[in-house]
């Protein structure tokens, strides 16, 4: 049923790509290892001045100044009435981009290493799954359980097979470590988007050989895939920075096939949708996107019958293997919960209006690359990035928060960035001095792309990001399962503290809200375990709040679990809320995960 195997080799344009890809590896390697490098060094100045944050990003400023200045100094200096405006402007934006990279690994690296999984409510989930499958429990079980994710595994179950080879199986840091690779590998993929957009679109631009355009695009694509508007999630313990490259590598694949009509590519389009589906539902949209452009774009009905054929194959004998493992139970988790899950278009709305500037990013990029152009396969593959995009802005209206739309955005920032290059054509070769207007137009597009980085949502401050006082929140709530099974003692977010014991916990609130919220779920095994007392002891945020987890004011309907807890425990004792640093504004992603916490314990029996 695969698709049919059929040579279309291209002898003369592989060794070239080859040899350019090969460049752009090197680049990349380059700018994260210059990046990881001035990390250190931001490391050191915040160290050292540490009760003085206000002085230690002065001097963070000052390094990044001088740096910024040095470079294009150099290349003045070496070209003197030769140095041409826009291979300035060029150096001085990716030496930006690079600094800007060095900031954010800084920034990061606070939350990879910090000890518990609460930094968003996936974490805890992602944690548990990884427990399922380590002590052989099913990652997915009856609901009444509580014990289930809404997702599919594939991003926990490679994340700790990397990390077993690695030896460090159980460490959560190591985990973090692992979604920023998948993060690393995912810019890179864009990179080798952009350039064979350009090499479609331009093929007489010498960008794509140039290092400063490989150094500009990598320590871009790599912020755009981490930015703090759409890609929050991408450091945090879930499927989001896997479900971003597996959509990279489907993309990719899309401009491959528009370049070659590979067969050999066909097949890899067909195959790549069961694997993204084993890591994010929504990547199932992929099948829809590849059958639209065969049938505008693919010039053949019978590859586009083919591709249908094999990918509903395969699809379906994934499923299938699914059902077969785990039952009922994975069609419950996976498919119903999420089915049924309101979208509100308002919230959709207004996420489109946060996330302006990847739109217009995509579009003006699109514009510039495609201009001279007919209406051909390339301007099909733009198309579709709009499309997915505009789909992930409706699907984010489920919730608050925009990291559906982070494969979009990067998609977007490959148009961008290509657009950009198509636009600054020939940068660093003049055969004459520049004229006053190059200068001119060259310092007003620096200074717009400069400006552009904040509008996407790529530049953070380099201050610590997460509080000392953080840490003494998290040894508050381990101290309160010494000396007791930690079976016994319920917390409502985060599994650190069962990793050692492999405690499977269920009763989370991330999986008791996301059914009350969808008015999916049966919670009578929760309501009997706690009318029958079975935790010796429950450790829950927002208890008296509003948006308390465990019945929240979102809910279509009350159930009465809060009531049930009031009335069968007692509350003993309060962990007070992790403070955050003074001087940054918005210290979490999700600060709710380190609010006040409430101790509670049986009632007495009459």
């Amino acid at each position: 049923m695969i698709l049919a195997i059929s040579a279309t080799a291209q002898p003369t344009r592989r060794p070239r790509a080859f040899a350019g890809n090969a460049r752009a590896a090197m680049a990349a390697v380059g700018v994260l290892g210059i990046a990881l490098a001035v990390a250190v060094c931001i490391h050191a100045l915040q160290a050292s001045l540490r009760s003085q944050p206000e002085r230690a990003v002065l001097a963070t400023g000052v390094l990044f100044a001088t740096i910024l200045a040095a470079v294009p100094g150099a290349y003045i200096l070496y070209r003197r009435r030769n140095a041409h405006p826009e291979t300035i402007g060029l150096a001085f934006l990716s030496t930006c981009a690079v600094l800007l990279l060095a900031t954010y690994l800084f920034w990061v690296s606070a939350y990879i290493f910090f000890p518990a999984d609460i930094l968003t409510w996936s974490e805890g989930d992602f944690v548990n799954d990884i427990l399922k499958f380590s002590v052989g429990y099913p990652i997915y079980s009856p609901q009444v359980n509580n014990d289930s994710f809404t997702y599919v595994p594939g991003a926990q179950l490679l994340t700790y097979m990397i990390a077993w080879v690695a030896r460090k199986a159980f460490s959560i840091a190591a985990y973090r470590v692992i979604q920023l690779g998948y993060t690393a590998i995912a810019a890179f993929i864009a990179m080798l988007c952009c350039r064979r957009i350009l090499r479609l679109a331009w093929p007489e631009s010498r960008a794509s050989d140039g290092w400063l355009w490989n150094s500009l695009w990598y320590a871009t694509f790599f912020l755009i895939a981490t930015n703090s508007i759409t890609n929050h999630f991408s450091h945090n313990l879930h499927g989001d920075a896997l479900a971003q490259l597996a959509t990279l590598a489907a993309y990719y694949l899309l401009l491959v096939y528009v370049e070659t009509r590979s067969r050999h590519v066909l097949a890899a389009m067909a195959l790549i949708l069961p694997i993204g589906f084993l890591i994010k539902q929504s990547l199932l949209i992929w099948a829809g996107l590849y059958s639209a452009f065969l049938l505008v774009w693919g010039r053949s009905f019978k590859r586009l019958a083919m591709f249908a054929v094999s990918t509903a194959a395969l699809l379906g004998a994934t499923i299938g293997l699914c059902y077969a493992i785990w039952g009922d139970p994975f069609f419950y988790w996976v498919f119903r919960v999420l089915r049924v899950h309101p979208i509100s278009p308002l919230r959709s709305f207004q996420h489109i209006l946060d996330a302006w500037a990847y739109f217009a990013a995509g579009l003006l990029g699109g514009a510039m690359v495609l201009r001279r152009r007919r209406a051909d396969a390339l301007l099909g593959a733009w198309l579709i990035s709009l499309v997915l995009i505009t789909v992930e802005a409706y699907t984010s209206g489920i919730a608050w928060m925009l990291n559906h739309m982070g494969p979009g955005s990067l998609l977007a920032g490959i148009w961008f960035l290509a657009g950009l290059a198509s636009f600054w054509n020939g940068a660093g070769e003049p055969e004459k001095p520049a004229h006053m207007e190059s200068w001119i137009r060259a310092g007003a597009v620096t200074v717009t792309v400069a400006l552009m980085f904040n509008g996407m949502g790529l530049i953070r401050i380099p201050l610590w990001p997460i509080s000392q006082d953080a840490y003494r929140y998290v040894r508050e709530i381990e101290k309160e399962f010494q000396g007791q099974p930690a079976g016994k003692v319920l917390l409502d977010e985060g599994s650190w503290v069962y990793v050692r014991d492999r405690v499977i916990m269920g009763d989370r609130d991330p999986c008791i809200c996301e059914r009350g919220y969808s008015a999916t779920g049966d919670f009578s095994g929760f309501l009997s375990r706690i009318g029958a007392r079975h935790y010796s002891k429950i450790l829950v945020r927002h208890l008296h709040d509003t948006d308390f987890r465990y019945e929240h004011s979102l809910w279509p309907k009350p159930r009465g679990l809060r009531e049930a807890l009031l009335d069968n425990y007692r509350e003993t004792g309060h962990i007070r809320a992790a403070d955050g640093p003074k001087d940054v504004k918005n210290w979490t992603a999700d600060p709710y995960l380190f609010g006040e916490i409430t101790i509670l314990e049986p009632k007495a029996t009459l």
